[in-house]
């Protein structure tokens, strides 16, 4: 997915703009791909023989990437699962289930702050990992939805936020410094929690947020307009190596992104527990009928459920090809 649409399509690069066509936005994303967030990358589906599945054929319904035709889909029950992404603020406003990904189909794409090499002080990083460190999905969910579904200030959203969780604490930091974001919810509430987070510490804070796409806010990171801009770590990896191999897991993505971002005079500092990825959404009461917490669980299902997301989802590995081949579920096109 990308994050452009109405986050919009969860593009410079091939790969990026290859998965914003596959993946698509979860109603607020930036033209490239970070979620509304959602995974901008395709993942190799593990070379392990393919479960059975007993249960009856599911259906497909192509509807749009992650964005209202889907939860609109799912909200009036012409679905039954949703392909979203995992910030998605929808999920914690209607308290709908995200499954657990419990075979680990989708590549990692963490929120993690990018700072251009010569602001990134011990003490600026410290900060910002300060905030990396409370985000997790959940938070993140109520703070999109506060911003994308209620109409909230994002400032006042992540200035609550910093308040109930007492940060930056007692952290100091100097210098003068400009926070960028890119165009959709996500981006801008990450942006403000980092801005407020640095004002409180010391730091004499310029905002530009909305700056624009990835290929946009990237270039104006690396020539210093930018200092500070919140990123998704297996988008940013993709977005700087179109060949580099997708993982699910988030060290190793960091770990392959690190140097690649250092050669372009900025680094990713640490990852939160917040995410935006590629995830496969039910509401409240088809968990509860189905018994489903997990993916996993679909293969238990004794009925034809309808599955709605991208058109291009029967293609995609993270999608109907990785259901079949890695979750064991059978799909009637």
């Amino acid at each position: 997915m990308s994050k452009n649409s109405s986050r919009g399509l969860l593009g410079a690069v091939v790969a990026v703009l290859l998965l914003a066509a596959a993946c698509g936005d979860s109603g607020s994303s930036d033209d490239d791909g970070a979620a509304s967030g959602g995974s901008t990358t395709e993942t190799t589906v593990p070379d392990e023989g393919a479960p059975s599945a007993d249960g009856p054929a599911f259906e497909f319904r192509p509807l749009d990437a992650g964005g209202p035709l889907t939860k609109a889909a799912l909200e009036n029950g012409d679905i039954d699962i949703a392909l979203l992404f995992s910030s998605d603020g929808a999920i914690a406003a209607n308290d709908w289930v995200a499954l657990e990904d419990d075979e680990d189909l989708q590549p990692a794409d963490n929120f993690v702050p990018a700072v251009r090499t010569e602001v990134n002080t011990p003490e600026v990083a410290a900060v910002l990992d300060a905030i990396s460190a409370a985000l997790t999905v959940e938070v993140m969910q109520e703070m999109v939805a506060a911003v994308s579904i209620d109409g909230e200030n994002p400032a006042d959203v992540a200035g609550e936020f910093l308040a109930d969780n007492d940060l930056p604490g007692e952290l100091v930091a100097t210098g003068d410094l400009t926070v960028g974001s890119a165009n959709f919810a996500e981006s801008e509430v990450a942006a403000e929690l980092y801005a407020g987070a640095l004002e409180a510490a010391g730091a004499t804070v310029e905002r530009k947020l909305q700056f624009g796409a990835r290929d946009v806010y990237i270039p104006a990171l690396v020539s210093g307009e930018l200092d500070i801009v919140p990123e998704f770590t297996g988008t940013l990896l993709s977005f700087l190596d179109a060949d580099a191999a997708p993982s699910n897991d988030v060290d190793e993505v960091v770990e392959a992104l690190r140097p690649l971002a250092e050669a372009q005079g900025f680094t990713v500092l640490e990852p939160a527990e917040a995410d935006s990825v590629n995830t496969f959404v039910v509401t409240a009461e088809t968990a509860d009928d189905l018994g489903l917490e997990t993916v996993s669980d679909l293969a238990d299902v004794d009925e034809s459920l309808v599955l709605g997301g991208p058109p291009e989802c029967p293609e995609r590995e993270f999608c109907l090809v990785g259901l079949e081949e890695v979750y064991g579920l059978t799909f009637d096109l």
